[in-house]
């Protein structure tokens, strides 16, 4: 009997669409290209900078910084191994439980959605979608190309939601601060 990954993966590699192959691979690639990980990072810094929302970029550095520690730590200690099918359509190193691209991307949206003083509710709301939608994009990706099992994704959104959600309470604006 197959267990639900085991399934999912399985749904996956018969139901595959060669545009979602092209996209996924290229955004596997630019994930893997680190200068363009600095530019964003570059711009990040230039938008707390200009804004002076150092809270809100201290908690989410940490954040990252510890869901992607946390992660390795847990991979070395659950040791799972990564898919191994016949058509997984990319080969990665390491162990696969829980994700990192998951625990770091659930971590820093979560921490910089509660950090942030929002202006309206809408606004708030609407940065969450695109975020969550984003993380999800990435994240599945990372699946359909049978670099991770549909519950390492799973368990790093919920060890990126954690942590996400503590540095979010403990940098969050004060009401008396303003």
């Amino acid at each position: 009997m197959q267990g639900p990954d085991d399934q999912i993966m399985s749904w996956i590699d018969d139901h595959r669409v060669s545009w979602i192959t092209s996209f996924t691979k290229a955004l596997l690639h630019v994930n893997e290209t680190h200068w363009i990980l600095a530019m964003f990072g570059l711009v990040a810094a230039i938008v707390i900078v200009w804004r002076r929302a150092w809270r809100v970029g201290i908690s989410t550095v940490w954040a990252v910084l510890t869901a992607g520690w946390i992660s390795s730590l847990l991979k070395e200690h659950f040791e799972r191994p990564r898919p191994q099918f016949p058509d997984a359509l990319v080969q990665v190193d390491g162990w696969a439980m829980p994700s990192n691209h998951s625990s770091v991307l659930a971590a820093g949206c979560i921490t910089f959605v509660c950090a942030v003083a929002w202006s309206s509710k809408r606004a708030r709301l609407w940065t969450s979608v695109v975020l969550a939608l984003g993380t999800l994009v990435i994240c599945m990706a990372m699946v359909y190309l049978g670099a991770h099992w549909p519950t390492d994704v799973l368990a790093g959104w919920a060890l990126g939601g954690a942590i996400g959600a503590a540095f979010g309470f403990v940098f969050k604006p004060r009401a008396d601060a303003a």
